[in-house]
């Protein structure tokens, strides 16, 4: 019985009785310290080295006797070639009648020549995993193509054929003629557009540069003979370089482009008639009416100087402090202090022939007499205070260190190797451009501002509803008012 309590005592204790218990004892954890929530300072990123010059590659020149000037540079990271066909004539070789013919012509290269179609081209193109493209400016017409260098004998074949045999076919002709208009159609409607080209038909007078675009007009009456008479006229072995660049050594693209082009001719370009432009003693002030806008495009400028003009640098250098970036004046003043406009910006064109410097901004209508105001004390400021140490490093840091981004592919390399060519820059001239740059003193970029920037003489164009914007922009000069084909209107 005593054994028989006993076990039922134990039973009992095991199941939870008196002195039993079902917690879980353990040795509670030391409490982690709290975190450290105080923001630790940055760590500076490590200091530049100093900017060096870049090494531009080497370029081999050779002439063909046919007069076509040969370009090479080897650029061997990887088995490509760019090629880039110019032409020495552009806009400014145009009929004064057919505004935009050069550019009419580059675009119908690309769609067909006598032996190869439309389809038949681009195909033959897209065979080789090429690309091909076509366009014009003022200056030039340029064909360029980009493929593997094994393939350049056949790449230069196809380039010679569409520069020397363009088919300028009526129904390929016909295709584009609609595509012109509806283009034009839209632009039209650009107050963008509009103001480029008031601003430059005024800025230019009877010069060719002063062709921004074509019309519908010419669109219309365009003849295939108009196209072939421009061809023929300015296609011309003399008046052309080529500019390869890529995994290829000189003597094959001697072999290879002498074989391309053995047909093509030499010829002498008719001369051109010397064309003035306006000379301005005070500052002139066009509106242009656009009744349905909301918003004012301004843009202010004058002619500046020629690309190969020494000042060039130096006024770059100018305008970068007070327009080229959105580290700079214009944009740092209109639009992060002023809340004005999304953007203003100013440039320093690139042109065999004088160029233009010109500012530009679009601003609400109700606030445009506030941004002709700012421009205007800029641009005078620009020509009348050198600019600060600290703003000149910068704006110098700026042009330097985006440099070599100009350079880092062959199409690009291929684009600079002929501007050198157009513009006459010297052989060397890339190579030195960075320290050109960062040796501009503060009183060398006022000097170039003085002589190229003129907001006395400045032609102010202002599209935007003239009723609104011109009464409040008679402070700044005399305003006449027109319409969007440049007709006179009465002044509000």
């Amino acid at each position: 019985m005593r054994w028989l309590l006993a076990l039922l005592f134990l039973v009992a204790s095991a199941c939870g009785g008196k002195g039993a218990s079902n917690e879980i004892r353990t040795t509670p954890l030391a409490k982690a310290p709290p975190a450290d929530t105080t923001p630790k300072a940055k760590e500076p990123p490590p200091a530049s080295a100093a900017a060096r010059d870049v090494n531009f590659p080497p370029v081999a020149r050779q002439t063909l006797p046919n007069g076509l000037e040969l370009n090479t540079v080897e650029w061997r990271p990887l088995p490509v070639v760019n090629l880039r066909l110019v032409i020495r004539s552009g806009s400014a070789t145009n009929p004064a009648n057919l505004p935009g013919l050069s550019q009419l012509v580059a675009t119908m290269l690309k769609e067909g020549t006598k032996k190869r179609s439309s389809s038949a081209l681009a195909e033959e193109v897209d065979y080789l995993g090429a690309r091909l493209n076509t366009g014009a400016d003022q200056d030039t017409v340029y064909i360029s193509m980009s493929a593997l260098s094994q393939d350049i004998d056949k790449a230069l074949e196809i380039m010679a054929d569409v520069a020397l045999h363009p088919a300028f076919s009526e129904e390929e002709l016909k295709k584009l003629k609609k595509r012109e208009l509806d283009r034009l159609a839209l632009q039209e409607k650009d107050p963008n557009f509009i103001a480029a080209r008031t601003f430059y038909r005024t800025l230019y007078g009877e010069h060719p540069y002063a062709q921004v675009d074509t019309t519908t007009q010419v669109v219309e009456k365009l003849k295939r003979n108009d196209l072939q008479r421009w061809h023929k006229s300015n296609f011309l072995a003399n008046r052309a370089l080529l500019v390869v660049v890529g995994d290829v050594a000189a003597d094959r693209v001697q072999k290879a482009a002498a074989q391309a082009f053995k047909k093509w001719k030499k010829g002498k370009l008719a001369s051109a008639k010397t064309a003035t432009t306006p000379v301005r003693d005070k500052r002139e002030i066009v509106v242009v009416d656009r009744p349905e806008s909301v918003q004012s495009v301004i843009l202010i400028g004058n002619l500046a100087l020629r690309r190969s003009d020494p000042d060039f640098v130096r006024l770059e250098v100018a305008n970068q402090v007070l327009g080229g970036s959105p580290a700079s004046r214009l944009f740092m003043d209109l639009r992060e202090r002023r809340s004005l406009t999304y953007g203003a910006y100013s440039s320093v064109g690139e042109r065999v022939d004088t160029a233009a410097f010109r500012a530009s901004a679009a601003v609400r209508n109700e606030v445009t007499e506030q941004a002709m105001s700012a421009f205007l004390e800029h641009l005078d400021r620009i020509v009348k205070e050198a600019p600060p140490q600290q703003e000149l490093a910068n704006a110098k840091q700026y042009l330097s260190d985006s440099f070599p981004l100009q350079i880092d592919t062959p199409g690009k390399i291929a684009a600079m190797v002929a501007e050198t060519r157009i513009f006459s820059l010297p052989d060397d001239y890339w190579d030195s451009f960075r320290s050109e740059i960062r040796n501009v003193k503060a009183e060398e970029a006022l000097e170039a501002a003085k002589e190229h920037i003129q907001p006395d003489k400045a032609l102010v164009v202002v599209v935007g509803r003239a009723a609104e914007i011109a009464p409040a922009l008679k402070k700044y000069g005399p305003v006449k008012v027109v319409d969007a084909n440049g007709k006179a209107l009465a002044t509000p």
